[in-house]
């Protein structure tokens, strides 16, 4: 009996350790509008464009505020980066919020599993 425990406990932190590396990446979510967004950003940025840059980050901080209700980790991640983005460019440092929108699509890419489905 006590070695049934003992094989159940190794089993469950084998399968709970292979999954832990997973937390917080974005798995099985769809960022496709996002990063169209940042897209978009980045076209903006270059163009120099302020007023439409902040247009349409704040159009992606409200998507992604609509994400993040579904607990999201990745989209805690990459509002901070979206926000400092739109700061720099309404000091108008262009270069920086480039930067940041990089950084924040870097962020939305999917995390590549290590675990085949066991097949």
């Amino acid at each position: 009996m006590n070695f049934n425990k003992v094989c159940v406990n190794y089993l469950l932190a084998f399968f709970l350790l292979g999954n832990a590396q997973a937390a917080g990446n974005p798995v099985g979510e769809d960022f496709t509008i996002l990063l169209s967004l940042c897209d978009d950003m980045l076209e903006l940025a270059k163009n120099r464009n302020n007023q439409g840059f902040v247009d349409v980050v704040d159009t992606a901080l409200k998507l992604s505020e609509a994400q993040r209700r579904d607990n999201s980790m990745a989209i805690d991640r990459l509002r901070p980066k979206l926000r400092a983005a739109k700061k720099a460019i309404k000091g108008g440092d262009f270069d920086a919020g480039i930067e940041f929108v990089e950084e924040a699509k870097v962020l939305m890419k999917p995390a590549a599993s290590d675990w085949d489905g066991g097949s």
